[in-house]
């Protein structure tokens, strides 16, 4: 994927809220009317859109899409999600001779919050960012960034097209299950809400 995309992206703007995925399926605020059971909160749908490629913090800045801080909150993040391995030897058998490296310290705190311990990742090469949002059955959006990192291995061979490729593929292939996941929640959703309903009914009729 190129990293100067023209597909039109959400505006450049302050987040409005943040909505947890752990919160599908569960409940999140009550709230109660008119001696009704509090309604669960629960995400309906979920939308995002093309993710975009940088090499780094700076590229993300310029392209002025996102703000700084939520470009650099991105390239922390993605730094979590980078494979890591406990030897040079391991890394290397995974991702290809010569396609790994000790992470530097900024690197490290990032990913594991501290500069201490001895570990290996694939050469990060840069990180991918992208909007979703959220909606809510009590008609609330949420807006969060998320993000994918870009790193060497033995497929890519370190070419930037092929890496950014491949983390498109990932990115995909993530976003596709949490579709699938929301799709599952809202459906065992409405059934309880069934099972509830004809309760209630048959409750009536034996009164």
């Amino acid at each position: 994927m190129s990293k100067h995309d023209s597909t039109p992206h959400l505006p450049r703007r302050k987040r409005s809220g943040r909505l947890s995925l752990a919160m599908m399926g569960a409940s999140a605020f009550g709230l109660t009317a008119c001696g009704q059971p509090p309604q669960e909160e629960q995400i309906t749908d979920i939308e995002f859109d093309q993710p975009r490629s940088f090499q780094s913090v700076e590229d993300c800045v310029a392209e002025n899409v996102y703000t700084r801080s939520a470009c650099e909150d991105a390239y922390e993040a993605s730094l979590k999600e980078v494979p890591r391995y406990s030897t040079l030897e391991e890394c290397e058998a995974e991702n290809g001779e010569g396609a790994c490296t000790a992470p530097t310290d900024e690197q490290s705190q990032a990913a594991t919050g501290s500069t201490g311990g001895s570990w290996f990742m694939p050469a990060m090469m840069g990180y991918m960012v992208g909007s979703m949002m959220s909606n809510t059955n009590r008609g609330r959006s949420f807006e969060r960034v998320y993000q994918e990192p870009v790193y060497r291995n033995r497929q890519n061979q370190g070419n930037w097209n092929t890496a950014s490729s491949q983390a498109t593929q990932r990115v995909t292939q993530r976003n596709d299950a949490m579709r699938s996941s929301v799709v599952q929640n809202r459906k065992a959703a409405s059934q309880r809400s069934g099972f509830g309903s004809r309760s209630s009914a048959r409750g009536g009729w034996g009164s």
